[in-house]
């Protein structure tokens, strides 16, 4: 399997976006850009499915999950399905990169970890 993933749905005007890295060990929900859900696991423990519950922001809330099924196998890629209003939805799995860009460095931290990073050192700090 490869070592992260992303799948994204726009649902009734908002962004829904599922991230996976190092192998599905470290999972985020965000909505419209903003983490509502993280899930790390530890190394030795391999979940076959993943899932999140959160709400859309209005007037009321709406309220969805979202279940992302790892696979036992390297070679077959996880799914997402994202559940609203009794309706489930499969989410799509976009590519990491923009077109026309390069990927990031090898062995570079994320810019979102370095932000956790730093956010987890000023609190401890403060």
């Amino acid at each position: 399997m490869a070592r992260a993933h992303r799948f994204h749905l726009e649902v009734e005007g908002h962004s829904v976006t599922v991230q996976t890295r190092h192998a599905a060990r470290e999972t985020e929900l965000l909505v419209d850009g903003k983490v509502v859900g993280y899930q790390r696991t530890p190394a030795r423990h391999r979940p076959s499915a993943t899932a999140f519950t959160a709400e859309l922001p209005g007037d009321p809330p709406e309220p969805f999950a979202v279940t992302l099924h790892i696979r036992e196998t390297a070679e077959d890629a996880p799914t997402c399905v994202l559940e609203i209003a009794g309706r489930s939805r499969p989410m799509p799995e976009l590519p990491l990169a923009r077109p026309g860009t390069l990927p990031p460095a090898a062995g570079r931290p994320a810019l979102r970890s370095a932000r956790r990073l730093l956010r987890s050192t000023l609190r401890r700090w403060g």
